[in-house]
C-alpha cells in the first residue's frame, strides 16, 4: 500500500491555520473554551458569520469520512483487490449463515427448547432489530471511524452467535439472536459503505454487486449444509454446532479487511506528533473533569443521540405493531394496537421536528432529503419491496396447495427470482460502467417488474403449468438486478461524501420497513379474503374451512386434486392471489412512474462523489465547511503530506 502525496490535503494540516502561516498561528482546538475563540486573531470567520459558537455546535468533519478519504488517496489496486476479495468471502459466509438460520431456529425452538409456538416471536424480534440497526451503526461509523465500526459489528456478530449456540432457554436464544442481527446487519451495510468510500461512481454499481454474486450458490447449498449439520449427533443439540461454526469462520475472514483499513487510515508520524502535541496543550489548559465533559458533549451532539433514540423508538414501535397486528392474538381494531400506532406516530413526528429545527448536527440535512433523486430513491425503496412482498408472501403455500406443485418444485420456483436477479445485476453493472448512467437501467427494471407482476394475472393460477409459473418468476427476478443495486448507487451519487453512510443507512431502513408493510398488506388481504371464499366454496362446512385455512399444506395431502374439497380451496386461494397481484401491479406501476419523473439522470464520473452533490448543501452546512477551515480535526488522520 503506497502513500501518494497530495498538494492540498482534504483538511488543513493539524496545528496550522489556512489563513495564516504555520509558524505564527495555531488553530483553536474544538474543545477549548469560547474565550479563546473570542480572542482568535483570524477574523475571516466572523466576516462570514462563523464564530466560536458555530464551530462548537457544528463540529469538525466526520472522522470516518476523513479516514476513508485518506485511504482512497493512499490505496493502490493491489490492496483494493484484497479488500474486495475478502468482502466477497465475508459476504458469501454471512449469506450462508442467513440461508441456514431458519432450519437451525426451527430445531432450536422445537427440539432444543420444546417451544415451537415461539418461533415466529423470535423471527419478529430479529426482523425489527434488522430495521433499527443501520442508522445508529452508520452514525457510529462516521464519528468513530469505519475500522472501529467494523470491529464493533464483528464483536456483536460473534458474541450473538456464541450466545445462541450456548443458550439454555428461549430467552437467551432470543437475546443472542438480537445481538447477532445487529452485527450481521451492520457488517452488510458497512461493506456497502466502505465500497462506496473507495470506488468511483462509474464502477460503484459493479463493486456493490461483485462481492455478493457468490451468494447465489447458497440458494441451493444452504439447505444441504443445514441438513448435514442437523443430521449429526443428538438432534436436540445438533443445531448448536451449525450456529457455532460461524463464530470460528467469520473472524479470520474479516480480519484482513480490518487490517487493510487500519493500515490505510492510520495517520502519518507527523500527524501523530501534532495530535500528541495538541493533547498535551489541552491537558495543560484544562482539568480532567473539564475534558471529560467536553468529550461527552462532543459525542452526544455529534452522534445526535436524541435523534437516534427518537428514530429507533419510533420505527421499533411501528414495526412491532405492524408485525403483530395480524397475528393470531392481535387485531388492528384492538385498543392496544391503536395506542401503539398513535404513540409510534407521535415519536416519529417528534424525530422529524427535532431533526428539522432543534438538532445542532442532524442525521441528514433537510436540503439533501428534499433533493429529487434522494426522494425518488427512497420512494422506490418503498414501492419495490412492497410489490414484491404482496405477490410472494403466500406464494409457497399457494404453489403446493392451489397449483399442486411438489415441495421441491415449490422451493425452486420461489428461489428463481434470487437467481435471475444476480444475473441481471451483473449485466446492469456492466451497462452502467459503459454508458455512465443509472436512471434508464432503473426505469427498465421497474418496467420489467410491472410487466411480470401484471402477467401473473394470466399465468399465476391454479390451472397454470409448472413452466408458466417458473417463467413468470424468472421474469420478475430479472427486474431485481436492475433496481436495488443501481438505486443504492444513485442515492449515494446524489449525496456528499460526508453524508454517504447515513444516506445508505436510511435507504436500507426504508427497505426493511417496506418489507414489514408489504407483509402486513398481504397478510390483511389473505386473512380477509380466504376465509370468506373458503366458506363459500366449501359449502359452509366449518370443519373443512378451519382445516383448510389453519393448515393448508396438511389439508392438501388429505384431499387430492379433483375433489370438490380441494378445488374449493384452490378457487379461494386463486381469488386471494388475484387481488394481491392487482395490488402488486399498481404499486410496481407507481415505482415506474417515480423512476421516470422523479429521479435525476446523474452522469457517473471517475470520482468518488459528484461535485454538484458536494455543493448541494444548506446554508448551515456552508457555515460548517467554513468552520472546518479554521478548526482542527479532533482525532485525525489526514492524507499524507
Amino acid at each position: 500500500m503506497s502513500a501518494q502525496k497530495t498538494e492540498q490535503p482534504a483538511v488543513p494540516t493539524l496545528g496550522q491555520n489556512p489563513s495564516a502561516t504555520a509558524s505564527t498561528t495555531s488553530v483553536p482546538i474544538p474543545h477549548e473554551t469560547e474565550t479563546k475563540f473570542a480572542h482568535d486573531d483570524d477574523k475571516s470567520s466572523n466576516e462570514d458569520g462563523i464564530d466560536a459558537k458555530d464551530i462548537l455546535n457544528l463540529g469538525s468533519k466526520s472522522k470516518g469520512v476523513i479516514e476513508m478519504e485518506a485511504l482512497k488517496d493512499r490505496i493502490n489496486n493491489k490492496w483494493r483487490f484484497v479488500i474486495y476479495l475478502f468482502f466477497m468471502f465475508v459476504s458469501y459466509s454471512l449469506s450462508l449463515d442467513q440461508s441456514t438460520a431458519t432450519p437451525y431456529l426451527n430445531y432450536a425452538v422445537s427440539k432444543g427448547f420444546k417451544l415451537h409456538s415461539l418461533q415466529a416471536s423470535v423471527a419478529v424480534v430479529t426482523s425489527i432489530f434488522s430495521a433499527m440497526a443501520p442508522t445508529p451503526i452508520a452514525k457510529f461509523a462516521d464519528y468513530f471511524g469505519r475500522v472501529y465500526a467494523e470491529i464493533g459489528c464483528l464483536i456483536l456478530y460473534t458474541v450473538g452467535q456464541a450466545v445462541m449456540a450456548s443458550a439454555k432457554g428461549i430467552v437467551q436464544f432470543s437475546a443472542g439472536s438480537c445481538i447477532h442481527t445487529l452485527g450481521i446487519s451492520g457488517m452488510f451495510m458497512l461493506q456497502n459503505i466502505i465500497i462506496a468510500d473507495i470506488s468511483s461512481l462509474r464502477n460503484r454499481y459493479w463493486w456493490l454487486v461483485a462481492p455478493s454474486v457468490p451468494q447465489v450458490f447458497n440458494a441451493f447449498l444452504g439447505a444441504n449444509v443445514a441438513s448435514s449439520m442437523l443430521g449429526r449427533g443428538d438432534p436436540n443439540n445438533s443445531w448448536r454446532w451449525g450456529i457455532a461454526m460461524f463464530c470460528i469462520l467469520i473472524p479470520p475472514i474479516t480480519t484482513p479487511i480490518i487490517l487493510t483499513l487500519w493500515r490505510g487510515t492510520r495517520p502519518s508520524k507527523t500527524v501523530k506528533a501534532q495530535l500528541k502535541q495538541i493533547k498535551h496543550e489541552r491537558a495543560a489548559q484544562t482539568t480532567l473533569g473539564e475534558r471529560f465533559w467536553a468529550d461527552a458533549k462532543d459525542i452526544f451532539w455529534k452522534l445526535d443521540v436524541i435523534g437516534l433514540v427518537l428514530f429507533v423508538a419510533g420505527i421499533g414501535l411501528f414495526l412491532v405493531t405492524l408485525t403483530l397486528a395480524n397475528s393470531r392474538y392481535n387485531k388492528w381494531s384492538d385498543a392496544h394496537t391503536i395506542a401503539q400506532l398513535i404513540v409510534g406516530f407521535a415519536i416519529s413526528c417528534g424525530f422529524v421536528v427535532w431533526e428539522r429545527w432543534f438538532a445542532p448536527i442532524p442525521l441528514l440535512p433537510f436540503a439533501l432529503i428534499k433533493r429529487r433523486t434522494v426522494v425518488g430513491c427512497c420512494l422506490i425503496a418503498l414501492w419495490h419491496p412492497l410489490a414484491g412482498r404482496c405477490v410472494s408472501t403466500y406464494l409457497y403455500t399457494y404453489l403446493q396447495v392451489a397449483a399442486d406443485q411438489s415441495q421441491i418444485s415449490a422451493t425452486r420456483i420461489t428461489t428463481f427470482p434470487t437467481i435471475g436477479g444476480w444475473v441481471t445485476a451483473v449485466i446492469g453493472a456492466l451497462v452502467a460502467r459503459r454508458f455512465r448512467v443509472l436512471k434508464p437501467i432503473i426505469i427498465f427494471g421497474m418496467f420489467i417488474e410491472t410487466l411480470a407482476t401484471g402477467l401473473m394475472l394470466r399465468y399465476r393460477t391454479s390451472g397454470s403449468t409448472q413452466a408458466e409459473l417458473a417463467i413468470i418468476q424468472v421474469l420478475r427476478g430479472a427486474s431485481n438486478g436492475f433496481i436495488p443495486y443501481p438505486i443504492q448507487a444513485l442515492i449515494q451519487a446524489a449525496a456528499p461524501h460526508e453524508h454517504l453512510a447515513l444516506v445508505t443507512a436510511g435507504w436500507t431502513a426504508i427497505y426493511y420497513v417496506a418489507f414489514g408493510i408489504g407483509a402486513a398488506i398481504s397478510g390483511a388481504m389473505w386473512t380477509n379474503i380466504v376465509p370468506d371464499k373458503l366458506n363459500t366454496y366449501l359449502q359452509g362446512n366449518q370443519t373443512l374451512v378451519a382445516a383448510a385455512y389453519s393448515d393448508p399444506l396438511t389439508y392438501a395431502t388429505v384431499w387430492p386434486v379433483g375433489t370438490w374439497q380441494r378445488d374449493g380451496v384452490a378457487r379461494a386461494q386463486d381469488e386471494a392471489q388475484r387481488t394481491m397481484v392487482i395490488v402488486g401491479t399498481v404499486i410496481s406501476f407507481l415505482g415506474m412512474l417515480t423512476a421516470i419523473f422523479v429521479l435525476e439522470n446523474l452522469k457517473l464520473t471517475d470520482n468518488q462523489s459528484l461535485e454538484e452533490s458536494e455543493e448541494y448543501i444548506t446554508d448551515a452546512e456552508k457555515k460548517q465547511k467554513k468552520a472546518l477551515a479554521i478548526s482542527t480535526v479532533r482525532d485525525g488522520p489526514v492524507p499524507a503530506q
